[in-house]
């Protein structure tokens, strides 16, 4: 195997927590790892591992079927790679049971894993969730995820089983598995507040072993701006499809972002 002489390659899997941090985490990954750099993203607000999700009438495929997997072929192998996921509960509110969410991020786990990737997953922050009335929960549905409403007894059954079974595949996988705390979440269960984001994502990854410690540092407002605004390869607004070439955006000639 041929490997891209000291080619870092990050890949990052979630949904609205990656997204609203999105400029911290490029950021902070880039400015950490020395050499050439490239990060494959598959992010963005109500993100589905299972199927094509729509916020705003915006569109994006399945994590499981984005362009990332089909990418990472034809690619160059890297000299290290490690693999983030996270934000995996999405489904669950879609309507999703639990063994068809499993399987396909038991699916993810497998192609990292192919790759070479040291995986760090970040669980669900069930101890925050659990603390939802039926009342609360209703009001957060209707709020984040317009759409039938599966009850709050069984969708806090289906919390419980899907954290425990994908934490236990991504230790089974080798990777580092990592507990939010409770802090780190105010009236709003799912999403990192933002006077905790940049001390959450740096002790997410500290876990990482990069060759220093990384720095989590949030760039300035234009560059924030501009990382928010890179689109993916294929993506959907108002059932027209949109396509972008890849890679997105570069910080410099051999550090560039691929968003999926």
């Amino acid at each position: 195997m041929n490997l891209s002489s000291g080619l870092r390659r990050v890949i990052v899997i979630g949904a609205s927590n990656v997204t609203m941090s999105f400029p911290l985490l490029v950021n902070s990954i880039m400015q950490s790892l020395a050499g050439p750099v490239q990060i494959f993203a598959v992010q963005g607000h109500g993100r589905s591992f299972c199927q094509w999700s729509y916020v705003l009438h915006r569109g994006l495929p399945p994590v499981t079927e984005c362009g990332l997997w089909d990418a990472l072929t034809v690619h160059p192998p890297a000299e290290r790679i490690w693999g983030l996921v996270t934000d995996v509960g999405n489904d669950l509110i879609y309507g999703v049971d639990v063994e068809t969410l499993v399987t396909k991020v038991q699916d993810v786990f497998h192609q990292l894993s192919r790759i070479h990737a040291d995986l760090t997953y970040v669980r669900l922050p069930v101890e925050r969730i659990l603390m939802l009335t039926d009342f609360r929960y209703r009001i957060v549905k209707k709020l984040l995820f317009p759409g039938p409403t599966v009850p709050w007894k069984i969708i806090s059954q289906r919390v419980v089983e899907l954290d425990e079974r994908v934490s236990r595949l991504a230790r089974d996988a080798g990777g580092t598995v990592i507990t939010p705390r409770l802090e780190w979440y105010g009236q709003d269960p799912i999403h990192i507040r933002p006077a905790k984001r940049l001390s959450a994502w740096q002790e997410i990854l500290d876990t990482w072993p990069f060759p220093d410690v990384p720095k989590t540092t949030w760039p300035s407002s234009h560059r924030s701006v501009q990382l928010w605004r890179t689109a993916p390869a294929r993506r959907s607004y108002w059932n027209r499809s949109f396509q972008t070439i890849q890679p997105c955006w570069r910080m410099t000639a051999d550090k560039t972002l691929w968003q999926y």
